[in-house]
């Protein structure tokens, strides 16, 4: 608030003072405002707001939620498939007697027989000929909707197949009607539609 009174002041003396030696020095063509005299600057006060109370307001009460409980699903328990003991097939068709095998077991879950088809096993036989020369895996599959493949021997891979969820979930597929099965090495390829 001073240094506002000072400078005004100041600018008031200098108007003053220019209108003096304007007077005296300056050439009569020239014309000079007058300074307006405002008298004394008055003191402006502010008032600060007082902080705003609210008289009744409780504070805000919440509810915790409990945690739920869930009920851990069981899991999954599956019935063992036999042994896989193969019959081999007394005329043409699968000669590793898979399809026998296969269709007992698919029996014991309630789902219908699937039959031998040797387009498929073709397929099987050329997915067999990739893996032989690339590692286990799925390269070829034919018009098969389902393949399966592994590394054992013959009388292993029902059983591998069926303790894996994918593969068990390709044998137990109620939807396949046909299949084909080869085997090269120790690779195997199981093909479905």
């Amino acid at each position: 608030m001073q240094v506002q009174q000072i400078r005004i002041k100041n600018i008031v003396a200098m108007m003053a003072f220019s209108f003096v030696l304007g007077t005296g020095s300056v050439a009569p063509s020239r014309s000079y405002a007058q300074v307006a005299n405002y008298g004394p600057i008055q003191q402006t006060s502010y008032v600060v707001a007082q902080p705003t109370t609210y008289a009744n307001v409780q504070p805000a009460s919440y509810v915790v939620a409990q945690p739920t409980n869930y009920l851990m699903a069981q899991p999954a328990t599956y019935t063992a498939a036999p042994a896989a003991t193969y019959q081999v097939a007394q005329s043409g068709g699968d000669a590793y007697g898979f399809t026998s095998w296969l269709n007992s077991v698919r029996a014991q879950y309630g789902l219908s027989a699937v039959g031998y088809d040797a387009n498929l096993e073709n397929w099987a036989a050329a997915n067999n000929a990739q893996q032989n020369s690339r590692g286990l895996g799925h390269f070829v599959m034919g018009p098969a909707r389902r393949q399966n493949s592994a590394m054992g021997s013959s009388a292993s891979i029902g059983s591998q197949w069926m303790n894996s969820p994918a593969h068990r979930a390709a044998l137990l597929d109620p939807s396949i009607t046909r299949i084909g099965l080869s085997g090269s090495g120790s690779y195997w390829t199981f093909n479905a539609y």
